[in-house]
């Protein structure tokens, strides 16, 4: 029994081709003296099936790629049925492309390609386990200080004692002063260049 192609609950217009492409994700891991390559299989890749066709007129094509257009930009899985993918697991798909086209050859005529994905439903996200929880009891705790403001906190009664630093700069008084003393008078010994530069 045919089965026409649908997309969601959107049966897709005129159609004049429908292929599938199904391959198989392989790491290829060279070995050194081996003739050839060994290859590890990672599994099945997404299917992928692309469907081309034409219509005529306006009013269809405006219907058409309103249709196309919602269900592109939603981004939602949709339900696909089609009798190129009868054996296979596929389910839903994502639209993840489309192409248009129009040319002068047929008046009033344009082709349309539609590209569509296997959707899998991603894993659920795993239970947390021993040690999972570690520190959500402290993440309470810190919301609550949080909460009441660190006005509450005496934060200098936290870092305990403390010596005193006392003026870092004492050990090098005298010889600032010794500096100060020295440059004093070279003033005096510029004054004759202010004459030179008034």
């Amino acid at each position: 029994m045919l089965v026409r192609p649908m997309v969601g609950r959107w049966e897709l217009p005129r159609i004049e081709g429908i292929a599938s492409r199904e391959s198989r994700r392989l790491a290829v891991l060279p070995v050194p003296g081996l003739s050839g390559s060994l290859q590890q299989d990672l599994g099945r890749d997404a299917l992928e099936v692309e469907i081309s066709g034409s219509l005529s007129g306006d009013e269809a094509r405006d219907a058409f790629l309103k249709e196309l257009r919602q269900a592109f930009l939603a981004g939602d899985p949709v339900d696909f049925v089609a009798d190129i993918v009868n054996e296979s697991e596929l389910e839903q798909v994502l639209i993840v492309g489309f192409a248009l086209e129009e040319t002068a050859d047929v008046a009033d005529e344009f082709r349309y390609r539609l590209m569509l994905r296997e959707y899998t439903e991603p894993p659920e996200p795993p239970a947390p386990g021993l040690g999972d929880d570690f520190g959500l009891d402290v993440d309470a705790d810190l919301g609550l200080d949080v909460d009441l403001g660190l006005d509450l906190l005496d934060l200098p009664g936290l870092l305990g004692d403390v010596p005193q630093i006392g003026d870092l700069l004492a050990p090098i008084a005298p010889a600032a002063q010794g500096l100060k003393d020295a440059l004093a008078g070279a003033g005096d010994l510029l004054a004759p260049l202010n004459g030179v530069f008034d």
